[in-house]
């Protein structure tokens, strides 16, 4: 996050900032000036507001002698000045003590946007006691201003009477203005990691939901293993999977990228499964019938013009048939005897118009058959040379792979893969697997029984 964008801006000052103007003609006072920028700069620079409040406090003793120093910040929501921070005798002390506008010569001082020097302020009606004006006799306040807005004063007492001079006053208000400036870029800093910190706390429950609404896996399901594996490019990812029971033997299985990345992508991804959990539910139809339903409720919702690439496919564990219908997702692959084959079917993306038909493709399987649908993500995973993963390399993968090896084994050797590639190239997109296999099921498989979605 860039801090620095949101920071207040930097009072102009004079070319040679060593140089007096012309009014002083004091050489002491044209050196204290000189210390006066240096010190800005510094100020300027400290965004910690605990370690600038020090710095202020160390950096005005410097230009004037004080025994009691405070800062007092304006608080919008209660309309108090607010002690921050405090020195009583070079020792750092809790500073709680609140005064409204036009109160005692702090709040007088902010209400008039002008500095006020007290010789001696036990001839002052105006001043306040408190816990730090123990042998107090001489005050400065000097209002700290960003333009015309208020930030807050700084507080300057002695128990020496007239103590400050008018030098003083004129030099601390010059150096006023990169207090303010300071204090201000350190109160946006706090917020902007506040902020952030806030953000990323909110990621991560996102994260968590996303992970939880996706589902490891499926078992119980005649004559198939399957495997899921699914890692972001960012917090949140586009993609996402699902299991969803069909009845009597059947399981329909969901692979979909949303156009985009991060929360709005995550979001929309989430609203597409909901969508579908909620139709299979009240009526499990067809993966063609069901790809333009969904692209009809997608459109309607007219969300940031994204779209949705989806490939639905439904398993028949009784005939051991497999019905794909493509909306734009990249073509399955069937790896059968060592040879990867790219099942080509097409279809529009979901969301795009408002109405679509869908073409299917049947497949008969095999024992030993192993389908990988894989989202773009895999075969577009990029180097540090920008060079592709590409298709070439993933059905090598595929057509080496031993009728032994677990399809969770395969998931794992495909991700492995794409990560030795890329290198330290960052993620390029989403990754997200699902690998089926074929297995020998017996004659007593029992179709009815529901599979297992965990």
């Amino acid at each position: 996050m860039e801090e620095s964008a949101k920071l207040a801006p930097t009072p102009r000052v004079a070319a040679n900032p060593s140089a007096p103007p012309p009014f002083l003609s004091n050489p002491e006072e044209a050196k204290a000036l000189t210390l006066l920028y240096d010190i800005s700069r510094e100020l300027t620079s400290i965004l910690d507001r605990e370690a600038l409040l020090r710095g202020i406090a160390e950096h005005v003793k410097k230009i004037v002698d004080y025994h009691v120093f405070t800062v007092m910040l304006w608080n919008e929501q209660t309309q108090l000045l607010e002690g921050v921070f405090a020195m009583h005798y070079e020792d750092t002390i809790a500073s709680r003590f609140r005064v409204p506008l036009g109160e005692g010569i702090t709040g007088t001082a902010a209400a008039n946007r002008l500095p006020i020097r007290i010789p001696d302020v036990k001839l002052e009606p105006r001043y306040i006691h408190c816990e730090t004006s123990r042998g107090v006799r001489s005050e400065l306040v000097v209002p700290l201003l960003l333009q015309d807005r208020l930030i807050g004063v700084l507080d300057l007492e002695s128990t020496e009477p007239r103590a400050f001079t008018e030098q003083h006053e004129r030099l601390i208000s010059a150096l006023s203005p990169f207090i303010a400036i300071a204090l201000e870029n350190s109160r946006l800093y706090q917020e902007a990691r506040q902020n952030e910190q806030r953000l990323l706390a909110e990621l991560d429950t996102a994260r968590e939901i996303q992970r939880q609404l996706l589902p490891r896996g499926a078992r119980e399901v005649p004559g198939l293993d399957i495997a899921a594996s699914y890692v972001p490019a960012r917090e949140l990812g586009g993609d996402f999977y699902d299991f969803l029971p069909y009845g009597n033997g059947r399981l329909a299985l969901v692979l979909g990228d949303v156009s985009g990345k991060g929360t709005p992508a995550a979001l929309y991804g989430s609203l597409a499964i909901g969508i579908l959990r909620e139709h299979v539910v009240e009526h499990p139809c067809p993966p063609a019938e069901m790809l333009q339903m969904l692209n009809a409720r997608l459109y309607a919702a007219r969300l940031d013009a994204r779209f949705v690439a989806m490939l639905f496919a439904l398993y028949d564990a009784s005939t051991r048939q497999i019905t794909f219908a493509s909306a734009g997702a990249p073509h399955p692959l069937l790896v059968r005897n060592g040879k990867v084959e790219e099942l080509i079917i097409e279809g529009v993306p979901l969301g795009l118009l408002p109405e679509n038909e869908y073409e299917i493709l049947k497949l008969d399987l095999l024992p030993g058959d192993l389908l990988v649908f894989a989202s773009d993500g895999i075969v577009e995973s990029e180097n540090p040379q920008h060079e592709e993963f590409g298709g070439e390399r993933l059905s090598a993968i595929l057509a080496n792979v031993p009728l032994s090896e677990s399809v969770e084994d395969v998931s794992g050797a495909i991700l492995l893969a794409t990560d030795k590639f890329s290198g330290s190239a960052p993620p390029h997109d989403d990754r997200t697997l699902l690998v089926l296999r074929v297995r020998e099921e017996g004659s007593a498989a029992d179709y009815a029984r529901m599979p297992v979605i965990y």
